[in-house]
């Protein structure tokens, strides 16, 4: 093999590696800015923590933060998004999935309380910064919403085809209000109206059962202040 043969070959193959190092290269800068913004969210807060901070500890220029993202807000989702979507990945693997739909709904959301319990200043800034964004970062939330909300509609789905939930349900409402519930709980017992510690999951769960059960009229309920029949 000639010398000229060699160089092409190995040129060809760093040209082949070149994209894999670059995108391993993205990741870590990534991953470096992740850290940095969670580390001087969580020690300065977020309002007094500045763009320049974050690039100076993660060790990227500026325009480099800008890459990955526009804005603090942005910056704040890269921080949590991720491991949000990690959370909900164990709860649905760990579901159980003879237990009934009440408890299903507990289980996922608990994973969510005890995550937010041990960074309860970043869940604050999540939410209180988060609740009304412009499109760019406000459509990562809304994709994650949407995306779980999706799941807890197939619950329910799950639970119609074992007879707990009626045939006529919405099924994409039905999500739609359970994360209702649940987010609500949350902003509650993150403003501690709800008090510390699990203060959260006798209300979510009432709050659940009431959903389940709807406002109509039980089976052997007989309905109230409705007129006699002459």
């Amino acid at each position: 093999m000639s010398m000229v043969t060699s160089r092409k070959g190995r040129a060809r193959q760093e040209a082949a590696e070149a994209p894999g190092l670059r995108e391993r290269n993205k990741q870590e800068k990534q991953e470096r800015i992740r850290e940095a913004a969670r580390e001087l969210f969580a020690r300065k807060g977020f309002a007094e923590t500045t763009t320049r901070e974050i690039a100076e500890r993660a060790g990227v220029g500026t325009g480099t933060l800008f890459l990955y993202a526009r804005t603090k807000e942005e910056l704040l989702m890269l921080v949590l998004a991720e491991r949000v979507e990690a959370v909900q990945e164990e709860r649905f693997r760990t579901l159980p999935r003879k237990a009934p739909l009440l408890e299903q709904l507990l289980h996922v959301f608990e994973g969510f309380f005890t995550f937010y319990a041990k960074e309860q200043e970043l869940a604050r800034m999540f939410v209180r910064e988060l609740l009304f964004l412009e499109p760019g970062p406000a459509g990562e939330r809304m994709r994650l919403e949407r995306a779980f909300g999706a799941r807890l509609a197939e619950l329910v789905a799950a639970a119609r085809e074992r007879g707990e939930v009626a045939a006529d349900v919405d099924l994409e409402m039905a999500g739609f209000n359970l994360f209702s519930l649940y987010i609500t709980t949350l902003l509650g017992w993150l403003s501690g109206a709800l008090g510390p510690g699990e203060t959260w999951r006798p209300v979510l769960q009432r709050a659940l059962a009431l959903q389940l059960r709807g406002f109509g009229p039980g089976a052997d309920t007989p309905p109230r202040n409705r007129r006699k029949q002459s």
